[in-house]
């Protein structure tokens, strides 16, 4: 490639071409001016634009946001219906022990079995014994309590 010439024009008042410009023209600047000036804008209907990649992007963000939180709340609720199982199958367990016992060794009593307090009272009726078993339990970091209530015959 040769170095570009640069062509010493006289100043013309009459050119209107260059107004700022008096004298001299650079070859270079007449041809980035041209090549600048001549390029078509060439626009694709394929791919996205900025604007187009920017709200995708939030959009997805919240949604993302949106799940996290759904599987923080599913991951609450399933600790504190486990906690609320385990509690159930203690309370289940105290009334088969007291089934398994005779009418006259039945007696009220607390006790504490796998983190989980119960407490049992048993009424004496005529021809079964009417027995109440509290158990006490952490839920969601609240302590909570259940009554379960069972008649047992003798």
């Amino acid at each position: 490639m040769r170095p570009a010439r640069i062509h010493a024009h006289p100043a013309d008042p009459e050119d209107r071409r260059h107004p700022r410009r008096c004298g001299r023209y650079d070859l270079r600047d007449r041809a980035r001016s041209r090549h600048v000036a001549e390029l078509p804008v060439i626009r694709s209907s394929s791919g996205f634009t900025l604007v187009e990649l920017m709200v995708a992007i939030m959009i997805f963000t919240f949604g993302l946001l949106a799940m996290a939180g759904t599987a923080s709340l599913l991951m609450t609720m399933i600790a504190g219906s486990q906690s609320g199982t385990m509690a159930a199958a203690v309370a289940e367990s105290r009334f088969e022990v007291l089934r398994a016992t005779a009418c006259a060794s039945r007696t009220s009593g607390s006790t504490v079995s796998r983190g989980i307090s119960e407490a049992w009272t048993r009424i004496a009726l005529a021809r079964a014994d009417d027995v109440t078993v509290t158990v006490t339990f952490v839920r969601n970091r609240r302590a909570r309590a259940e009554s379960f209530q069972s008649f047992i015959p003798c």
